[in-house]
């Protein structure tokens, strides 16, 4: 019996989607179940991606993938996530599943510049983080229950995942000096950053993010956010399962004939807009990391954009270079 391990793609994607538990889980079935036609009969053995001379006729299978999601119109980051997730499943069947033997795969190759150019992918959008103005534009047309939705990820950095399970037994207060602290500790199973924690997490609420969720106190509900359903003569309260809901979307399309960049935002800006504000105002980088629940510092600057505080700032240190030298 030979020592090397092989599998097909499908077989060992089949087990990865069966013992994922990440908060994220549903992007990797959307995106199995788009490599799989292509590559899923297809040993980990002999599944390769070099680069080919004719692209409109590629050889092998996975550069077929990508001209076809070349000419489904998406950017090549989408592509390179969708490459990496191959990788991904492919070190776990080595490592965890005992699918793959070290020596029967190794690693595809993600797009390169030339590449990108090649295939004439379209840029990747760069998404904003909300301006002021844009908020408020944004929430006049929302629904009162989005609006605090919303309010509340803009004030404590939390992802729509967060914010739409959120439990009033998470909730707790600190009494300190003559200040009343209230905070949600989140369990750490529902962070997408769990496999780094070491403890739960725990958002403290401003006054204003305190406000969007107390007005939502009496609704019989484990849920914060939660709306009202009927079935028959029984009425009962639902959670929200999502913010970037039609609602959502048709308020922000409204939106943008008076702000048209704020088509360049999605339900994650929310999280741009508080570590860019956060950094404003002056927040220590160690604290807004702290608060953002980011393992890395350049992860946090991933999410930091530029703002008019920061201009006013930045021509503050450039006017340095016009004053005189003392002698």
């Amino acid at each position: 019996m030979s020592d090397i391990k092989d599998a097909t793609f499908g077989e060992i994607s089949k087990a990865h989607l069966k013992m994922i538990t990440k908060k994220t889980a549903n992007k990797d079935h959307e995106y199995v179940d788009k490599l799989v036609p292509f590559i899923g009969g297809i040993y980990m053995s002999e599944l390769i991606r070099p680069k080919e001379l004719n692209l409109a006729v590629p050889q092998y299978a996975l550069n077929r993938y990508v001209l076809k999601r070349a000419m489904d119109g998406v950017t090549a980051n989408t592509v390179n996530k969708e490459l990496s997730l191959v990788n991904t499943i492919g070190k776990k069947a080595i490592k965890e599943y005992a699918l793959l033997s070290r020596k029967s795969w190794e690693s595809i190759r993600l797009l390169d510049e030339s590449e990108i150019t090649r295939w004439n992918f379209k840029p990747s959008r760069i998404r904003l983080h909300l301006e002021p103005e844009w908020e408020a534009e944004l929430l006049k047309n929302l629904s009162p229950l989005l609006q605090d939705m919303v309010t509340f990820s803009i004030h404590t950095g939390q992802r729509e995942s967060i914010v739409c399970n959120l439990r009033w037994t998470w909730m707790h207060t600190d009494k300190y000096s003559d200040k009343i602290i209230t905070y949600f500790r989140i369990p750490k199973t529902f962070m997408k950053s769990s496999r780094f924690m070491k403890e739960d997490a725990y958002v403290v609420l401003n006054d204003i993010a305190l406000s969007s969720v107390m007005k939502h106190k009496p609704n019989d509900s484990s849920y914060v956010f939660t709306e009202t359903r009927c079935t028959g003569i029984n009425v009962y309260r639902k959670p929200i399962s999502q913010i970037n809901s039609t609602g959502y979307k048709s308020a922000r399309l409204l939106a943008s004939n008076k702000y048209p960049d704020i088509m360049n935002t999605d339900v994650h800006s929310f999280k741009r807009t508080f570590i860019t504000r956060m950094i404003d105002a002056d927040v220590p980088y160690e604290w807004v990391q702290r608060l953002a629940n980011h393992k890395l510092p350049e992860i946090t600057e991933q999410y930091n954009k530029m703002s008019p505080r920061k201009r006013v700032v930045m021509h503050k240190y450039v006017q340095r270079l016009t004053r005189k030298e003392e002698v």
